[in-house]
C-alpha cells in the first residue's frame, strides 16, 4: 500500500510471490488507510475507551473508592486506550468535541452524576 498513490500489485524478486495492494491495514495495532485518513483508528480507539468505561461502571460508580484512585484508572486504562498512537493524528473539530465527549463521559460516571442531571462539565471537573 502506497498512501496516496494509484493501486498496484507488488511482484518479488523470486518471481513467484506476490504483496497485493490493500486499501488498509493494522501495523502495531493502529489501523493505516490507503488516503492517510486517521477518522477510522480515532473512533476505533474512542470506542475501546468508551468500552473500558463501560466495564469500569461498577467500580467508578462505587463510593469507596476515591477520586485519587478513579483518576489513576482514568490515566493507567482508559485514557492509555484512546491515545494509543495518537502521535500521528491529525486531529479536527469534530474529532476534538468526540475525544472529549469520551474523557467526560469518565468524569460523569466517576462523580457518579448522569447526563440526566444536567450538571455543566466543569463543574464535574472540578470536583
Amino acid at each position: 500500500m502506497a498512501i496516496g498513490d494509484t493501486a498496484r500489485d507488488l511482484q518479488l524478486e523470486d518471481g513467484k510471490s506476490t504483496i497485493s495492494d490493500v486499501s488498509e491495514y493494522v501495523y502495531l495495532g493502529v489501523r493505516i488507510t490507503k488516503d492517510g485518513n486517521h477518522e477510522p483508528e480515532i473512533n476505533d480507539r474512542i470506542n475501546k475507551g468508551r468500552t473500558a468505561i463501560c466495564k469500569l461502571n461498577s467500580i467508578l460508580w462505587h463510593r469507596d473508592v476515591t477520586s485519587r484512585t478513579k483518576t489513576h484508572i482514568y490515566h493507567a486504562i482508559v485514557r492509555g486506550r484512546i491515545t494509543n498512537a495518537a502521535e500521528t493524528w491529525c486531529l479536527e473539530a469534530k474529532t476534538i468535541a468526540k475525544l472529549n465527549s469520551t474523557e467526560m463521559d469518565f468524569w460523569r460516571c466517576s462523580a457518579r452524576i448522569c447526563r440526566k442531571d444536567k450538571i455543566r462539565n466543569n463543574i464535574i471537573k472540578k470536583k
